[in-house]
């Protein structure tokens, strides 16, 4: 069975494109032998590290191999020849199966923002995965995969960049799943969030850490279309696009406090009970801890009367990002 109907025949592959035209004839057999599920794949392949690098590639720029398990290979190294063998997830039928469902499952949602912008695009492909997914990390076949987080609503960073990425290329944006590591992952584990184009300019884009700080009646966009300047608060990376331009979310919606006049300003005309109120501040240079209390007393000292009285306030914050939340409870 050929699974190759399932792939957006204009889907962008960033990886293939870092491939030099070796690389690519072997991408282009292995792609070709993992759709047509082939049991025994042979390429012309310098070593066992190209190899991976090739077969890394290919996870990450076509999500819908996710049933690609793992490879083993064995190499002639009189003919230059290499024999791959794949280990997939599923049976025939199967794959077909959840390949379809998940062109099923975000069908209605890539119609409805078919005509939008690609800023809006892109919001709302964040916002549908901030809503539809919950960060777990479980034994299961599809956690790391974009089913995970299309069908079942169960992944982790790696497949919920992936399902990003399975979006997109459906809805006419170029994204690509980075890979690299964060300040909430050791030394031995990695980290997967996107880059994405957003008319021509290249952006970072963090879904599973905007989740993690978001609840039910607020998404976040702290990590949402950040530059390589913003990024590094707390990603580290290479070999990916350069993303030199600014957007800062916070600041476009009119959520950016550079002072205190500002910052009093908006909570009295933002801030309203049960309605988390979030807001960014300028890089604040001092204690943290006295920089914490100081937006509280200010916070307290500027919430309308009316809904004051015989209420508490409460904030959180992202101090890499210096991103505030206050609600009055």
């Amino acid at each position: 069975m050929d699974l190759s109907s399932y792939v957006p025949q204009k889907q962008y592959r960033y990886y293939f494109e870092r491939c030099d035209a070796m690389e690519q004839k072997v991408y282009d057999a292995l792609l070709d032998g993992y759709l047509k599920q082939k049991k025994e794949i042979r390429v012309w392949v310098a070593n066992s590290d190209s190899l991976w690098k090739i077969h890394q590639a290919i996870c990450y720029d076509v999500p819908e191999v996710f049933f690609v398990k793992k490879v083993q290979a064995s190499m002639n190294p009189v003919l230059g020849i290499t024999t791959v063998y794949p280990e997939y997830r599923f049976d025939d039928k199967n794959r077909a199966d959840i390949l379809a469902e998940m062109e099923s499952s975000i069908d209605v949602f890539a119609r409805r923002i078919a005509m939008l912008s690609e800023h809006e695009k892109v919001k709302q492909i964040h916002d549908f995965l901030i809503r539809s997914v919950t960060y777990k990390d479980v034994d299961a076949p599809y956690s790391h995969e974009a089913p995970g987080a299309l069908l079942y609503g169960i992944a982790v960073c790696e497949g919920i960049s992936k399902a990003f990425k399975y979006i997109s290329d459906r809805a006419g944006i170029k994204a690509i799943v980075a890979v690299g590591k964060s300040s909430s992952t050791d030394n031995d584990s990695g980290h997967a969030w996107n880059i994405v184009y957003v008319d021509n300019l290249a952006y970072h884009l963090d879904v599973t850490f905007d989740y993690s700080m978001s609840r039910d009646s607020v998404a976040r966009y702290d990590y949402y279309l950040l530059s390589d300047t913003q990024i590094k608060v707390d990603h580290m990376f290479s070999g990916l696009p350069e993303c030199s331009t600014d957007f800062e979310y916070y600041e476009q919606i009119g959520c950016f406090a550079p002072n205190k006049k500002t910052l009093r300003r908006l909570i009295a005309d933002k801030l309203k009970p049960g309605k988390p109120f979030v807001f960014k501040t300028p890089v604040l240079s001092g204690n943290k801890e006295e920089i914490i209390n100081t937006i509280m007393s200010t916070v307290s000292a500027f919430v309308p009367f009316p809904y004051a009285l015989g209420r508490s306030i409460s904030i959180s914050y992202n101090w890499e990002r210096m991103i505030f939340e206050v609600q009055l409870q």
